[in-house]
C-alpha cells in the first residue's frame, strides 16, 4: 500500500505526511464512527515522536492501539529545562533543521513562531577567539572549511570523518573546527563517524535549509499540541523488558513491574543503545541481520550543559563557539528569543562525553569555565550565573542511554537492514531507522513512522 493511498482512504490533506489532532476532529462526534479494519491490537513501545506520529496514524484507521513508555513523560529525547530563563531551553533536540520537513510544518501550522538561528559563529584558533571574517588569511582554517564544504562530494574510502580531515592534510590546529561543525552536531565524535555516511546522508537531505528555534514554546508542549488525541493512550512508566513472538496467534510483551500485555502487531521505537545494550529480551532471538545491523549505526553519550552569565562577554551576535576544549561547541541558546543573550549551551558529544564520565556536575561546569576563561581571559568565571546553569547527561538516563544516531565507517545499508519487519509483526521505527538522510533529527523520527506504519498496513489492511 503505497501513503498516498492510505491518505485518500482517511480522507485527510496533510503536508509532507504530517497528520494533525485539529483535522482529525473532523471525524468525531459529528461523524459516524468509522467501521473497525482491523480485529487485532497493535502496541508501540516509546512515546517519543516516532511511537507519537505512529499512534496517531493507527488510531485514525479506528485500530486498537496503545503505547508503553518506559518513564513518566512522553517526549523521549524532547525534553525541557522548565525551571529557568525567559526563553524555552531545551535539554534535549533544541534546533529545528530545514523548512521542508513535517516537523517544520507541523509547528508553522500551529502558527507557532520560529527563528532562524545566524550563522555567524566564533571559531577559537591558538586559543583565540575571532570570527570568520577574521581569519580570510588563515590556511589551515580555510583549508578546513573547504574540506567540510565538500563532505557531500567525498568519493574516497569509507574513512571516519578524523582519518579523512588527515588524508586531506587538514592541519591539526583546525582539526576542532572539523568536529565541532560536523560531528558534534550528530551526536559523535570525528574518531567515529563515518565520511561516506555523511555524504550519503547529506546528499540524500530534502528536508530544507536554514536552522530555527521555537521563539517561545517549548518543543515537547508543541509535541503535546500536535499529538494530544493520543497522549490518553500512553501507559506511563512501563518498561518492557521482554518480547515473546513465540505464538503465532499473538505477542506477549512482560514490562518491568510483572505486568504482560498482548498484541498481534507491535512497533519499537526506543533509543539504538538501548537496544544495543540488551535491555529488551526478544523470545526467539531475533535474526542476525537485525542485531548485525545495530552494531553498524554508532549511538554515544551526549551530554548538553547550561551555562548562565551576568552578562553576554564573547559577542552578542555570535551563534556559536567551537573550540579545542571539552565542548567542541557552545551555542547561544538564547539568541533571536531572549531578552537577554547570556545562555551559552555546551554540546559535549563521544569522546569528550565519555571523558566527563564520574565526574559531578560542579566538576564538569568547572572544566568548562576554566576552557572558556582560557579563551576569555578568566571572564567566564567572573560573570557565572551558578543559580541559572546545570548539566542534563542524556547517556545518564536509562531509557535513552546516549545522544542520537550517526553512520559508522562500513554502515552503508544498516538502517535499512534494522528497519527490516520481523515475521511481519515486530515493526521498527526511530531515527536510527530513518533513511532519508534525516537520522538523528525530529523529522527523522517521524519519517521512520510514517515507512513503519506503511508496512505495517500492507500487512494488516485490505486496500
Amino acid at each position: 500500500m503505497k501513503r498516498r493511498e492510505l491518505l485518500e482512504r482517511l480522507a485527510i490533506t496533510v503536508p509532507a505526511g504530517m497528520m494533525f489532532p485539529s483535522l482529525l476532529q473532523s471525524c468525531e462526534p459529528k461523524d459516524p464512527p468509522l467501521k473497525p479494519v482491523y480485529d487485532g491490537k497493535v502496541i508501540i513501545i516509546g512515546a517519543g515522536v516516532a511511537g507519537l506520529h505512529a499512534a496517531q496514524q493507527i488510531k485514525a484507521q479506528n485500530i486498537d492501539v496503545e503505547i508503553l513508555e518506559a518513564s513518566n513523560l512522553y517526549g523521549g529525547r524532547i525534553k525541557v529545562n522548565a525551571d529557568y530563563f525567559d526563553f524555552p531551553l531545551e535539554q534535549g533536540a533544541d534546533f529545528i533543521y530545514g523548512n521542508n520537513n513535517p516537523w517544520y510544518a507541523a509547528i508553522d501550522a500551529k502558527g507557532i513562531s520560529m527563528v532562524e538561528i545566524p550563522f555567524n559563529p566564533i571559531y577559537v584558533m591558538d586559543g583565540v577567539p575571532k570570527l570568520e571574517s577574521d581569519l580570510g588569511s588563515d590556511i589551515d582554517f580555510q583549508s578546513a572549511k573547504s574540506f567540510i564544504n565538500n563532505i557531500a562530494n567525498w568519493n574516497g574510502p569509507d574513512l571516519t570523518l578524523q582519518n579523512a580531515a588527515v588524508s586531506g592534510q587538514i592541519a591539526q590546529r583546525a582539526h576542532h573546527v572539523v568536529e565541532g561543525e560536523v560531528a558534534t552536531p550528530r551526536g559523535a565524535s570525528y574518531n567515529s563517524i563515518s565520511i561516506k555516511g555523511l555524504a550519503e546522508n547529506l546528499n540524500l537531505w530534502n528536508d530544507g535549509d536554514g536552522r530555527f528555534f521555537s521563539q517561545n514554546q517549548t518543543l515537547v508542549a508543541i509535541l503535546g499540541s500536535i499529538y494530544s488525541n493520543v497522549i490518553p493512550i500512553i501507559k506511563f512508566n512501563t518498561p518492557v523488558t521482554n518480547i515473546d513472538y513465540t505464538d503465532l496467534t499473538k505477542i506477549v510483551l512482560t514490562d518491568a513491574n510483572g505486568d504482560t500485555h498482548e498484541c498481534t502487531r507491535v512497533i519499537i521505537t526506543v533509543p539504538l543503545a538501548v537496544l544495543k545494550a540488551g535491555d529488551i529480551n526478544f523470545n526467539p532471538a531475533l535474526p542476525i541481520g537485525t542485531t548485525a545491523a545495530w552494531n553498524r549505526i554508532g549511538m554515544a553519550g551526549g551530554i548538553k550543559v547550561a551555562l548562565s552569565f551576568f552578562v553576554n562577554f564573547w559577542n552578542s551576535q555570535a551563534s556559536s563557539i567551537y573550540t579545542e576544549g571539552y565542548a567542541r561547541e557552545y551555542y547561544a541558546a538564547g539568541i533571536g528569543r531572549s531578552d537577554n543573550n547570556k545562555v551559552l549551551t555546551a554540546t559535549i558529544m563521544g569522546d569528550q562525553a565519555a571523558a566527563l564520565e564520574g565526574k559531578s556536575d560542579e566538576e564538569i561546569i568547572g572544566l568548562l569555565l576554566a576552557d572558556l576563561d582560557d579563551i576569555y581571559n578568566g571572564q567566564a568565571s567572573h560573570q557565572f550565573n551558578s543559580e541559572e546553569s546545570y548539566v542534563f547527561d542524556w547517556s545518564k538516563q536509562p531509557y535513552i542511554k546516549g545522544a542520537m544516531s550517526y553512520p559508522l565507517v562500513s554502515g552503508t545499508g544498516a538502517a535499512q537492514a534494522m528497519a527490516l519487519p520481523i515475521e511481519n509483526r515486530i515493526f521498527w521505527a526511530g531515527e536510527a531507522t530513518s533513511f532519508n538522510g534525516n537520522s538523528g533529527t525530529v523529522q527523522g523520527g517521524m519519517d521512520s513512522a510514517d515507512r513503519a506504519v506503511t508496512e505495517l498496513f500492507d500487512i494488516i489492511l485490505d486496500l
